[in-house]
């Protein structure tokens, strides 16, 4: 996975607004900026104009200034021919060129539409500082410095691998960490295990923290760049409510000019629940799901978007496929199978994956007539298994996570 390097700033409404400075949330920004440096993290700014401030009833520029404060500092002013100006995608390209960083090991901070647009063009991640009073809804937003820095040490410098993935012909899947309440021997598991099982289920947890890992994990392995589109998995009920990360799942793909589709998978009929048939002693296979589930032919363009006019499915086309747990791959398997009856590709990601389960694939095609409507399934198709620990990449992940989820909640600067 790539890391972070860079960050590249706005400065209106990020640094300072029009008119006097706000000293302490000025403050707190040179807070963040230092922690940035302090952690290896170059911050560099953005601006199409010269600017100027006024010190002791003498104008300097705001970059011999912000230098007087943390040190050296790079600006790059479109105007003076450092970049290309912005929101065209030269801005960000030009920074990129000049820093010799990877767009997948930088993110953009901002504030205006005209920064979200800037950031979209380059394809690289959009934050929006709202410390200085919101402008626009996009991007993730932040209301200070300090939970910008806590997001940057935490979620983006915290993990750098991934705990579990199958990666064989056209299987793709990946999982965060391992799901365990109860293992003795991942007993560092325990606390997210649970968190994440009250987030997906109840919405009892802090759906904005797994939302931002899930996002940041997407973003920076790289596997954003390979998807048009990122759907959430339903629940087991043509009534259970959207995901919990959907928000999160949205904000990324309107980011980098990718489309979230909330409806892209319909549940038309109830579904036995995976969990309570298992601990009543029974098994749920791929009947469950593949009787339960077709395809949207209309999806919308968002959360809250028009449908498509024309189906926006088929050959060339690559979805992402978000959902909570993996146990041993049916809801893939039949995602997977739906979307790959249209022409497309999908790519699977869950939050956690069960232990000492092995992933079930599908070992032969099955005919789906029409993707968009109920298909009759009465025989469980033939599987090929995978071993859940061949797949383990990075047991690391599993205290390193540990350590994130508790560290998050009660961040502060160092």
């Amino acid at each position: 996975m790539a890391g972070l390097k860079g960050v590249i700033f706005s400065l209106r409404d990020v640094l300072a607004r029009k008119g006097p400075i706000d000293s302490e949330l000025f403050d707190e920004t040179l807070k963040l900026l230092r922690f940035l440096k302090s952690k290896g993290i170059i911050p560099v700014f953005a601006t199409n104009h010269v600017w100027e401030v006024t010190v002791n009833g003498k104008k300097v520029s705001f970059e011999d200034y912000l230098s007087q404060k943390i040190g050296p500092v790079k600006f790059y002013v479109a105007q003076r021919g450092d970049m290309g100006w912005k929101p065209k995608a030269a801005a960000v390209e030009s920074i990129l060129a000049d820093q010799g960083w990877d767009k997948r090991e930088v993110m953009y901070v901002g504030n205006s539409q005209d920064d979200m647009i800037t950031a979209r063009n380059g394809k690289v991640l959009f934050l929006n500082a709202l410390w200085h009073g919101e402008t626009n809804p996009y991007g993730f937003q932040f209301d200070s410095p300090k939970d910008i820095a806590r997001f940057i040490d935490c979620i983006c410098l915290g993990l750098d691998e991934w705990f579990w993935k199958l990666e064989t012909g056209n299987l793709r899947v990946y999982a965060l960490a391992p799901y365990t309440t109860l293992s003795p021997a991942m007993t560092a598991a325990h606390a997210y295990s649970a968190g994440a099982r009250a987030t997906a289920k109840d919405g009892a947890d802090d759906a904005g923290f797994w939302g931002r890992l899930l996002a940041a994990r997407t973003y920076f392995s790289g596997l954003v760049d390979e998807i048009n589109f990122i759907t959430a998995y339903p629940g087991h009920s043509p009534t259970s409510k959207q995901s919990v990360v959907s928000t999160a799942l949205s904000i990324l793909a309107e980011s980098l000019n990718k489309k979230f589709l909330p409806d892209l998978i319909i549940r038309h009929t109830k579904a036995q629940q995976s969990h309570k048939a298992r601990g009543a002693g029974g098994s749920v296979g791929l009947v469950n799901q593949f009787s339960t589930i077709h395809l949207n032919d209309h999806p919308r363009k968002g959360l809250q978007a028009e449908p498509y006019k024309n189906n926006p499915m088929g050959k060339g086309k690559t979805v992402l496929v978000v959902d909570d747990f993996c146990t041993e791959g049916n809801s893939f398997e039949a995602a997977r199978a739906f979307i790959e009856a249209t022409g497309s590709r999908a790519i699977a990601l869950s939050w956690l994956k069960t232990i000492s389960k092995d992933y079930k694939e599908i070992s032969s095609r099955v005919p789906i007539g029409n993707p968009y409507a109920p298909v009759q399934m009465t025989q469980e198709p033939p599987t090929k298994g995978h071993w859940y620990s061949n797949a383990i990449v990075d047991r690391g992940v599993i205290t390193d996570l540990a350590e994130v989820y508790s560290r998050y909640y009660k961040w502060d600067w160092p």
